[in-house]
Order: structure tokens, then sequence, then C-alpha cells
């Protein structure tokens, strides 16, 4: 254990020590970042996502206000093309919520799936592979009894980029198994069905 203090009271000290003006100005942002992505000004948006990020980093706000604004500010780049940004910033946030919850939590699968879709949707099918992995090991078993039909779609995902990178035999195993889930049926629970998901651009204007 790398920590001689358990997690839980790190987390405590670290929110009582977090400054109260950072606190109000990175909500202040973070709501701001919100009002642009609705209105669809994603540079404006960005920047206040990286505002709230800044003030929750300096004020010491904890790793779950940290992680919450890092993964809104990556969605931001990836849509914005800026590709390399946005996987650094996932990345960034999924070492903070792995510092809240712990590195196999399933509260981080979200963005990890939010990260390998970025990957796959770009065409970097290895990174995409590896990402669906470690989504899936943290939270497979989740999706499959919660949302068996989006969880599915992703092992479709999963099997193209398997497939692309080489592993012919692992996406034809990926292939039946999103197969099956589809047979057997199962609710749609919170993931977007394939009609409804807008696929992160591999260019912008």
């Amino acid at each position: 254990m790398r920590l001689l203090l358990s997690t839980p009271l790190v987390l405590g000290l670290l929110a009582a020590c977090a400054n109260p003006v950072n606190e109000h100005t990175a909500k202040r942002y973070y709501a701001a970042g919100e009002q642009a992505a609705k209105a669809g000004n994603l540079p404006l948006a960005r920047e206040n996502y990286r505002r709230a990020l800044i003030n929750a980093q300096i004020g010491h706000l904890g790793p779950e206000a940290e992680a919450d604004a890092a993964g809104k500010l990556a969605r931001i780049q990836g849509n914005l093309c800026e590709h390399d940004e946005a996987e650094k910033t996932f990345l960034y946030a999924l070492g903070a919520q792995e510092r809240a919850f712990g590195p196999d939590s399933p509260r981080t699968l979200g963005l990890r799936l939010e990260l390998a879709q970025l990957a796959f949707d770009i065409g970097k099918f290895e990174k995409a592979a590896g990402y669906f992995e470690k989504a899936f090991s943290v939270g497979g078993s989740v999706l499959q009894s919660r949302m068996a039909s989006g969880y599915a779609d992703l092992l479709e995902d999963y099997a193209t980029a398997l497939s692309s990178s080489g592993r012919s035999a692992e996406a034809e195993s990926a292939r039946a198994r999103a197969h099956s889930l589809k047979q057997s049926g199962g609710s749609q629970g919170g993931i977007k069905s394939r009609s409804d998901y807008i696929p992160y651009p591999k260019t912008c204007k």
C-alpha cells in the first residue's frame, strides 16, 4: 500500500483544506461551461471548464471535483478535434477518479468508456481496444446486468477495434458475445442506443 493514510481520511483532509473562494469560482466557471456547451459554443465551454479545473486544483477541492471538471473539458476538447489534448485530459480525469474511488472502482466506468470511444471514433484502434478492455474489467458485469443492449453495442465497437489491430480471434469472440446479448434482450439503461450516439469528429472545420 503506497499511502500511509486511508483514502477516506486523505479525502477528508483535502476537503478540510479546500479554499472557499476557489470553490465558488470553480462552481461558477463550471456552470458557465455547462451553459456554453448547451448553447453549442464549444470554445467558450472549453475555456470555462479549463478555468473550473484550475480552480479545483489550486483550491484543493479534491480529486472528485478535479475529475468532474477535467472529464467535461476532455469531452469538449475531443469535439473540437483536439484529440491528443482530449486523451491527456481524460487520463488526468481518470487518475483523479482513481484517487477518489480506487483504481478498479465501477465509478470510473463512464470516463473509461468515453476515452475508449474517443480513441475508436478517431481511428486509434489499438488504444481503443486497450481502453475498452479496462472499462469492461471494472464495469462489464454492471453493464451486462443493467443495460445488455448498450453493452452489446460497445462490444461491437470493441470487436472492430480488435480486428483493426490484427486480433482477429478475439474480435470474433467479442462479436459472438455481442450477438448473444442482443439475442437475449435487456434494458438499454443509461447507455444511448447506436442511433442516438454522436461520434467524436475526426476532423473539424
